[in-house]
């Protein structure tokens, strides 16, 4: 995508981007979305023991999961006009504290209202934080390193997700869920102190500009760019989100060999994401990197998807699925990042883009289940996720060149 110069944004004293690249605040950001996805994985790692406990059914489980996605998919884009206002470096600080106070109360509570507030608690905070860090990241970054910083925020999910996923299976053996939840707060305001002592400093609130809003919803770009990110996290997620439980039913792993099997799926993105972003650094298009992303997301989804494939073929395919997958949500961030760094729809823009992801995750395995189950598990799933990636293809190939938002 061609680039302008990025425009000073008045609002926020480092918007300019003309100084060097702060990694310590580049640091500092990306360790908070790791926090902030870890939220995700170590509840779902932590479902099992908390449905024992609390005697959560089936539907209560399933909100518990999904209410970061819920929050994200209804508000994103007001969520994230309203928290420019607030100012990002500030929105980040007050979403770090939120996953800290959460996550110590729901080691406290001993209700199932109690362990539902410290969820929502915990997802408010998520979603604080994944709205405002991306336009920190174009703030605290020059021009020059601006594609680099952005595509590389795109592994904070994976990483996040996939620590978790690991990590707080044996902590739960260790000190129980509850010292595993307060584990997760201490490292959560370890992060919040890196942030307060080396991140972009606070800016002065501002207003919310109703332009702003508006110009990120009639914005060609934008609009693209979060439909492709929904259409990127449906596919992803039916894939490897199903993969565990696939595993259990079609190959007889066991529960904790098929988590441990997803975790590494999970984890194989982030080097993919830091491989796009790497290759948008040194000048690679983006209307070259998506699809070829896409190319092998869909090569690879069908040795996943087929029930009769070895177990050896269906998790190698998952690894180089979950890899080559991370070109894209890396391309679209520093897509995004190129049209609205700076700008008064900043904001809103980012927020549309998490609007596209949660739907496309709350929408993506239903449907791929759906497939499933009228037509048959393995090419039918499997051709609708390629049609899925074709679309992402084509949204590519249509960005305009060269917009910029006011």
């Amino acid at each position: 995508m061609a680039r302008r110069p990025v425009g000073t944004d008045t609002r926020h004293p480092t918007g300019t981007g003309a100084g060097p690249t702060s990694w310590a605040a580049v640091a500092g950001l990306m360790g908070a979305g790791v926090v902030a996805a870890a939220q995700i994985g170590g509840a779902s790692a932590a479902l099992p023991v908390l449905q024992d406990e609390f005697a959560l059914s089936s539907a209560a489980a399933a909100w518990y999961l999904s209410t970061v996605s819920a929050l994200g998919a209804a508000g994103g884009a007001l969520l994230g006009w309203l928290g420019q206002t607030l100012g990002f470096a500030r929105q980040v600080r007050l979403g770090l504290l939120a996953i800290v106070v959460a996550d110590l109360g729901g080691a406290a509570v001993d209700s199932l209202a109690g362990l539902l507030v410290a969820r929502v608690g915990e997802g408010l905070g998520l979603v604080m934080v994944i709205l405002a860090a991306p336009p920190l990241l174009s703030e605290v970054a020059p021009p020059a390193h601006r594609r680099l910083v952005a595509g590389a925020w795109g592994a904070y999910l994976p990483v996040g997700s996939g620590l978790a996923a690991l990590l707080v299976p044996p902590a739960i053996g260790w000190v129980g869920w509850r010292g595993a939840s307060v584990a997760d707060a201490v490292v959560a305001a370890l992060v919040l102190a890196v942030v307060l002592r080396w991140g972009p400093p606070t800016a002065a609130r501002g207003r919310a500009s109703t332009r702003g809003l508006l110009a990120a919803f009639r914005s060609p770009s934008v609009l693209i760019i979060a439909a492709a990110f929904g259409l990127y996290s449906a596919q992803y997620l039916a894939v490897v989100g199903l993969l565990p439980a696939a595993l259990v039913s079609d190959d007889g792993l066991s529960v904790a060999r098929a988590g441990l099997v997803g975790a590494v799926v999970f984890l194989a993105s982030a080097p993919g994401n830091f491989l796009g972003a790497y290759l948008l650094h040194r000048g690679a298009p983006l209307r070259w990197v998506i699809p070829a992303g896409c190319a092998g997301m869909a090569l690879t989804v069908w040795g996943v998807l087929d029930p009769a494939a070895p177990l050896a073929l269906r998790v190698v395919s998952a690894i180089a699925f979950s890899f080559i997958a991370g070109l894209v949500p890396s391309s679209l961030f520093a897509a995004l990042a190129g049209v609205s760094a700076g700008t008064a729809s900043a904001g809103a823009a980012i927020g549309l883009l998490t609007q596209g992801s949660a739907a496309g995750q709350l929408l993506g395995p239903p449907l791929v289940v759906a497939v499933g189950a009228g037509l048959g598990a393995g090419t039918a799933q499997s051709a609708v996720l390629v049609c899925l990636a074709g679309l992402i293809a084509i949204g590519a190939v249509l960005l305009p060149r060269g917009e910029r938002m006011a």
